[in-house]
């Protein structure tokens, strides 16, 4: 009688296991970057955090989001499976690193001086020899570097408002919106120097994510942007 039990557990035990066919929790790894990614009363928000959300949601996709470094976050999503990093800016030497999600927000790329400063500039070729601040892991950073410019970077952009306050860095290459918003938090004027473009922002996963739940995610993009939702959201960071 006592072999019944015994033997019902091995025959268990032996039963084929059948694959799960659920879909993995994805870690979407952002940093701090107004008006796009930014904790607010211990919460993620942004323009593009209430995008992906939107997208999560509507793909029916569980996540989690976790704020860090923008070099770490990066990396994350680089070398680890079912990780995504966002926003991120679209480059060409990005491009075949991971599997795009697009496009979640825009940027400006531009350069600023600290006000009454004496410097000018056309293009950006009459900055070289400048010392540009820009910080580590940042693509205008890693575009300027690429380009043959003097780059000194910090960890985090926030750093760059003190080091072009105290005569550090003779200019300071950051995107708009956020640049102007860090600049007000650290008490300093600026001015714009020159815009060097506009720049694509999107949600950048691994590349071994499964090409079916890539296209899910695009799919559910692309029903935002054509219901004007994605759109209306980007809008409210004017008037934030």
């Amino acid at each position: 009688m006592r072999i019944r039990p015994v033997l019902a557990v091995l025959a268990c035990a032996m039963l084929p296991k059948q694959a799960s066919s659920a879909t993995p929790i994805l870690t979407l790894n952002t940093e701090e970057w107004y008006p796009f990614s930014y904790t607010k009363e211990h919460k993620s928000t942004g323009t593009a955090v209430e995008i992906v959300r939107l997208i999560m949601k509507q793909a029916g996709i569980s996540y989690q989001i976790v704020n860090g470094p923008w070099n770490r976050s990066y990396n994350t999503a680089l070398v680890k499976p079912e990780n995504c990093v966002f926003p991120t800016q679209i480059t060409k030497d990005r491009k075949p690193l991971f599997k795009w999600v697009s496009p979640i927000e825009t940027n400006r790329w531009v350069v600023y001086r600290k006000k009454g400063s004496p410097l000018q500039a056309k293009s950006l070729d009459d900055l070289k020899g400048k010392i540009i601040g820009g910080y580590i892991g940042d693509a205008i950073a890693v575009h300027l570097k690429g380009r043959g410019f003097s780059v000194e970077e910090a960890t985090a952009d926030h750093f760059n408002v003190k080091k072009l306050e105290s005569g550090k860095i003779d200019a300071w290459a950051t995107t708009q919106i956020s640049g102007m918003k860090l600049a007000k938090d650290g008490g300093l004027e600026i001015e714009q120097v020159l815009e060097i473009r506009e720049n694509t922002l999107a949600l950048a996963c691994n590349r071994t994510l499964d090409d079916a739940l890539v296209s899910k995610l695009q799919a559910a993009l692309d029903a935002l942007e054509a219901s004007g939702e994605a759109e209306k959201i980007r809008q409210s960071k004017f008037r934030e």
